[in-house]
């Protein structure tokens, strides 16, 4: 976490630390700056394909580092 981080975020973090210490902070980073661009959108399929773009990547990826 670092001083340039709003509340929410910090909040957020804080959360994933005793909840769920296994989520990657950086796709924690991630998603909340895809709802943080969105959030305004009428549009709201916009942060949807956004959010599941993203968790596929994810997905993706860690099923290839354990293919390995």
């Amino acid at each position: 976490m670092s001083e340039s981080d709003d509340l929410a975020l910090q909040t957020l973090l804080a959360l994933r630390a005793e909840i769920a210490p296994n989520v990657d902070e950086a796709l924690l980073r991630a998603c909340y700056a895809v709802q943080r661009r969105h959030q305004f959108s009428s549009d709201r399929a916009q942060s949807s394909v956004a959010m599941e773009k993203l968790i596929d990547e994810a997905v993706d990826a860690s099923t290839k580092g354990v293919a390995s």
